[in-house]
């Protein structure tokens, strides 16, 4: 076999990340239900963390591009380290060579004092993945709600059409069901070629790995960013908007060989440096992903992937009517609001910015965490994700938990990739309850056992409102709703929270099946003013560049 995500192709190309990527995917094809790339500067010694029910493995990978070159000692010095710090009780030395003599004597050594330290060199890499099913094991059936849209984009795939836009709201497996299209693809022509864009590095890896469970071992996956870029031409390559639009890294001929493209949060698609990339890709069929499909700029996306096919679309309020999210209960604070300066409706005309400074005031720490720990214990709350609006704060506020005996943590981006993994590793466990997070867990992190989201930072963004609040939207077993306090919203926010509960209700007139979205102001005036002057989302209206309130003569 010379294709494939760990056949002799890569072992001997490399890069040393993409095999270290690789060995990853091994795992997944194996069925291991969860697995980490947590190598990088200050990794501990530990490249790849594989978890299971009852098994955790921590694996270092070298990889070396003369293949006369063996493995020294030290990869088994770090594994050991590695294991120590992920408190694992298995280790793995991986090579694409072998190990020397002296890496050998150092493991049997180790192995003899109790440790469980296991090897795997080129070799035997070559002779498991050859081994290999040709499609990984333990694939996911797809829930209810994603039958439909898988058959709807085969179907348009297999007849002919070139373009389709999906979009599904956050936590409704949008990315499960674009595997499901390319395995599909793949099937029926296993020498596509296939280009997913995304527009950020991070958004980049997420789904590559995502990928990973919908792939035959055939397939290779590579990472076009920054110094990365594919190594042979067989196979999907993922990479970021930013670095295929430089005319040098996509020539027209290498252009027209993909088959598929893949454009993930395909809103940001119109943007005309995006759609020049789009363009000169010219490919038979492309999927558009999104789970916000509207723009600011009134920019269409049906120019790029035709119209919106109501089997393609499920909205947050259809998807919390049908009981597909777990029920919300949101919880509005506005006791401190400074009722002295609500303004007269027919005087005065207050753009947004002005009314958030005259309403909110900011509530002290220890009210809020008093507060949290009222809804904590009263509701049996199991897990919690607190977003903050600095790093600073987040350190502090996980401090101030701790010291009332919370198990919390902050989660940031001056935090090393190992470190963040294995703060989410015992987050996902249950030995962390509480994470406060600074824009880390805005997407891409499945934990449905979140139970209570605290809002402590004010998001302009609709669309990061709702990305932010389906990290507790998934559906859980022993799990009946989430429960969202909201002790910092401005009055954009306020509205998208009324215009989700108004959504919800008109649906539930014609079909009840869920209680779907409940909000609850904790004060009375606040309940009357927001109700009475915000029940239409088209009560904030843009004039002049800023957004203003229209209250009513």
């Amino acid at each position: 076999m010379t294709d494939g995500f760990l056949s002799d192709k890569r072992i001997e190309r490399g890069s040393w990340r993409d095999f270290e990527r690789a060995v990853g995917r091994l795992f997944t094809h194996r069925g291991w239900p969860h697995v980490a790339l947590v190598g990088g500067p200050g990794d501990h010694g530990g490249d790849v963390l594989v978890s299971s029910d009852n098994r955790d493995v921590v694996i270092q990978v070298k990889y070396k591009s003369d293949p006369r070159t063996k493995a020294g000692k030290r990869i088994v010095s770090d594994v050991k380290r590695a294991m120590e710090f992920y408190d694992v009780n298995e280790g793995l030395c991986v090579t694409n060579t072998v190990l020397s003599p002296a890496a050998i004597d150092r493991l049997d050594e180790l192995n003899e004092a109790g440790y469980d330290i296991q090897k795997l060199n080129g070799s035997e890499i070559l002779s498991s993945f050859n081994d290999l099913p040709i499609w990984p094991a333990n694939e996911f059936e797809p829930y209810e709600y994603q039958e439909e849209p898988i058959r709807t984009l085969t179907g348009m795939y297999d007849q002919g059409y070139d373009k389709a836009l999906l979009s599904l709201a956050t936590g409704l497996g949008k990315t499960f069901v674009a595997g499901r299209f390319i395995k599909h693809v793949l099937e029926s022509r296993p020498d596509a070629r296939i280009l997913v864009l995304a527009d950020q590095k991070a958004l980049v890896r997420q789904f590559d790995k995502s990928m990973w469970a919908h792939l035959p071992k055939t397939a290779s996956t590579h990472l076009w960013y920054g110094s990365e870029s594919p190594e042979y031409e067989s196979g999907v390559d993922v990479g970021t908007f930013q670095t295929l639009k430089n005319a040098s890294r996509l020539p027209e001929s290498k252009a027209r060989k993909y088959d598929l493209v893949v454009v993930d949060e395909a809103h940001h698609a119109p943007a005309s440096s995006y759609r020049t990339v789009l363009e000169r890709t010219n490919p038979e069929f492309m999927l558009g992903l999104t789970a916000t499909p509207w723009r600011n700029d009134d920019q269409s996306l049906e120019d790029l992937f035709g119209p919106v096919r109501e089997e393609l679309t499920i909205d947050v309020i259809e998807a919390l009517r049908k009981g597909y999210l777990t029920d919300v209960d949101y919880r509005m604070y506005c006791d401190d609001l400074d009722w002295e300066n609500i303004p007269d409706k027919s005087d005065e005309n207050y753009t947004v910015r002005d009314l958030n400074k005259r309403l909110f005031i900011q509530e002290r720490d220890d009210e809020i965490i008093d507060e949290f720990s009222r809804v904590w214990k009263q509701e049996g709350s199991s897990r919690s994700i607190i977003y903050s609006p600095s790093i600073d704060y987040a350190k502090r506020m996980s401090t101030q938990l701790r010291d009332v005996g919370y198990a919390a943590r902050p989660l940031h981006s001056e935090l090393d990739n190992r470190e963040i993994e294995r703060r989410l590793r015992a987050f996902r466990r249950g030995d962390l309850e509480i994470l406060t997070a600074v824009d880390m867990l805005n997407e891409g992190v499945d934990i449905p056992e979140v139970d209570l989201i605290v809002f402590l930072r004010v998001t302009h963004s609709r669309r990061i409102f709702l990305q932010q609040l389906g990290r507790g939207l998934r559906l859980a077993e022993n799990k009946d709703k989430v429960v969202v306090m909201d002790l910092v919203a401005d009055i954009r926010r306020v509205a998208d929270a009324i215009d989700i509960e108004q959504g919800v209700e008109k649906g539930n007139e014609i079909e009840v099946m869920s209680t779907g979205f409940s909000l609850n102001f904790q004060n009375q005036n606040a309940q009357s003013f927001f109700r009475e002057y915000l029940n239409d989302k088209a009560a904030i209206a843009t004039k002049d560049g800023d957004d203003h309130i229209r209250f009513p003569e």
